[in-house]
């Protein structure tokens, strides 16, 4: 198990953490910044259509300039987003490789979360990574609730959320709403990823709008193998 840096992501640009996977590959966990958009408009060509379809409710193959700049232009205090980073092999620049989000309902202490990683990284153990900042972030913040959005036909994403203890507590258009009460969930290392460790797929997939709808993506019983979350967030 990695040891913690000496504090959460707390909003500081220049927050940086190192880990290194199961299979040795060592990334780099930061803020989200603006300058990343291309890399997010990336991952988004990479979807399939029906991957954009389940995940977003469209199969359009390019995210919208205001997609765009609501995913990269995040106050990281209500609206979090750590990106996860590994270099390339001149060392000269870096490919965005997996986004742990979540966006805080306006005046409450409940966010809508969700991780997306790239498929090449999956099973490696990068979502429990960026699950278990994602959750320190929302526990500096005051974040008492996290919540996730599936696809009501996800049974096998159903059960996992339940086994972690997320109760649902709303449907809205084919999708079930889950919440995860962190004043309850045990506050020790890599507890967070019981529940989203089968809701991270394909990079960038995470999130595709302000204003749209939820979605998910087949899962798995392993780590780093599904999608979920409020497209929105």
């Amino acid at each position: 198990m990695p040891q913690d840096p000496p504090f959460p992501p707390d909003g500081d640009l220049d927050w940086r953490v190192t880990r290194t996977l199961r299979d040795g590959t060592v990334v780099t966990l930061r803020p989200i910044v603006p300058d990343d958009a291309e890399e997010i408009r990336r991952g988004w060509r990479a979807l399939s259509p029906r991957s954009r379809y389940l995940r977003f409710m469209s199969i359009s193959p390019e995210p919208s300039a205001d997609t765009l700049h609501y995913l990269t232009h995040v106050d990281q205090k209500d609206h979090v987003a750590i990106g996860a980073t590994i270099a390339s092999a001149d060392l000269k620049t870096e490919r965005g490789v997996g986004v742990a989000r979540f966006v805080r309902l306006k005046g409450t202490d409940v966010a809508e979360a969700a991780i997306t990683v790239a498929d090449d990284m999956q099973r490696k153990g990068l979502g429990t990574v960026l699950a278990y900042e994602l959750e320190r972030a929302a526990r500096a913040r005051g974040i008492k609730t996290l919540r996730a959005e599936v696809h009501e036909s996800n049974t096998v994403m159903r059960r996992s959320l339940e086994r972690a203890g997320a109760v649902p507590t709303s449907t809205n258009a084919g999708s079930v709403a889950y919440d995860l009460d962190l004043e309850t969930h045990e506050a020790a290392p890599f507890s967070l990823p019981g529940v989203f460790r089968e809701v991270t797929k394909t990079l960038m997939s995470l999130l595709a709008s302000a204003t749209s709808e939820a979605g998910d993506e087949r899962s798995e019983p392993e780590d780093d193998a599904g999608s979920a979350g409020p497209r929105g967030t």
